[in-house]
């Protein structure tokens, strides 16, 4: 028969027992996984190009290096005030490119030997009213320069437009969340997880004009009227509402 003083001993380990079986059990009760419904939102909008990007270039051959350099310069001389004359900013125009290439002939059974050098110089300029793209091109094609490599449309301030995009993406999450969760019969109580996308503003018309803009355009390098297109921002969430 067991003495008093160990079965005193016996009962309270008995009892620190079970109140850590309850310590441990509460937790997994207290934190146990809520019940989510997952839907992914989209947003998009769509705005009119307040900005046009132009590379325009100048290549010229000569016999030398510095002939070459000193024809090409001067004829971007007259190219950069063609187009500040129409309201270009020089702090809306750099150096985008400047190369020379020496020109190599190749006679057979002696040593190459060079016979002239070209020279090319790219400015890439932005033009804040994208109506005078095409005036600023024909400018340009006006007076001396025969690359125009790109044109390009883009917005000042592309940010307004990508929040835009994510509210819109929020409210197409939380609409279909609201019709996931009546069709099932239960309620939303708050939000477990969100992740968000937002892509890149996006120019439904980014054109390449080529390498040789003078095939494009008329002996007298008229320019065809140029269409801006239209700017779209999207933006992309998924979010875990939890439900009950």
């Amino acid at each position: 028969m067991l003495s008093k003083k160990l079965y005193t001993m016996i009962l309270c380990v008995m009892m620190c027992l079970g109140i850590a079986t309850l310590a441990t059990a509460a937790p997994s009760e207290q934190y146990a996984e809520p019940s989510v419904i997952s839907v992914s939102g989209y947003g998009k909008v769509v705005t009119s190009p307040d900005v046009a990007d132009i590379r325009i270039g100048i290549e010229t051959t000569a016999k030398d290096a510095k002939a070459a350099q000193i024809e090409n310069g001067n004829k971007m001389s007259s190219v950069l005030t063609a187009i500040k004359n129409l309201g270009v900013k020089d702090s809306d125009i750099k150096t985008a490119f400047f190369d020379i290439t020496p020109i190599y002939n190749y006679p057979e059974g002696r040593p190459a030997e060079m016979v002239g050098c070209t020279a090319t110089n790219y400015i890439a300029v932005r033009v804040d009213e994208v109506v005078k793209a095409g005036s600023v091109i024909e400018a340009a094609l006006n007076n001396g320069a025969n690359r125009i490599d790109s044109l390009s449309y883009d917005v000042k301030e592309p940010e307004s437009l990508r929040r835009s995009a994510l509210k819109n993406a929020v409210r197409d999450a939380r609409n279909k969340a609201d019709i996931l969760a009546g069709a099932l019969g239960v309620r939303i109580t708050g939000i477990k997880l969100v992740t968000e996308n937002v892509g890149s503003v996006t120019s439904r018309e980014n054109t390449r004009l080529g390498k040789n803009a003078m095939d494009m355009v008329a002996v007298n390098a008229m320019v065809a009227p140029l269409e801006a297109g239209t700017i779209d921002v999207s933006a992309t969430v998924h979010i875990d509402y939890i439900v009950e």
